[in-house]
């Protein structure tokens, strides 16, 4: 059974594009090797991250973010199996984000997870938005 990940953090320096892109590029080429899928969506130094795979390896990488100096305020929001994958066909999916949209991501994942009418019994309501979120953004920035 696969695992899900997600997480806040927020960049310790104020990071610019092209240096996210390149971790970007980097992170795609290790989660291929690693069989992990995912998004990361940036704002202006903060970060949200949905990782997708085997739970072994999908600890094992956040594990490694928490650690990275690079990060701060590393806060989980969901950390539990899944039966699908959201994001199967992105090692590493991309989207930054306006400052508006930020606020929106945040009160997306706002929603109390122990409130069951905010679950679904397979995937988090939350991730599921994100995907939404990310596909939108996506198919606007490709129309521009």
């Amino acid at each position: 059974m696969d695992y899900c990940i997600t997480y806040f953090s927020s960049a310790v320096e104020t990071t610019t594009e092209q240096i996210v892109v390149d971790i970007v590029d980097f992170s795609r080429d290790k989660n291929a090797r690693l069989g992990i899928t995912g998004v990361l969506l940036y704002i202006n130094g903060h970060i949200v991250q949905v990782l997708e795979g085997q739970q072994q390896a999908v600890e094992a990488l956040y594990n490694s973010i928490q650690a990275d100096p690079r990060h701060t305020d590393v806060r989980t929001v969901i950390h539990r199996p899944i039966t699908q994958r959201l994001f199967s066909h992105w090692y590493m999916g991309y989207e930054t984000l306006t400052t508006h949209q930020y606020a929106e991501v945040q009160d997306i994942i706002s929603i109390d997870p122990q409130h069951e009418s905010a679950w679904d019994i397979d995937q988090p309501v939350v991730v599921r938005m994100l995907r939404g979120f990310f596909d939108l953004n996506s198919r606007q920035r490709a129309n521009t």
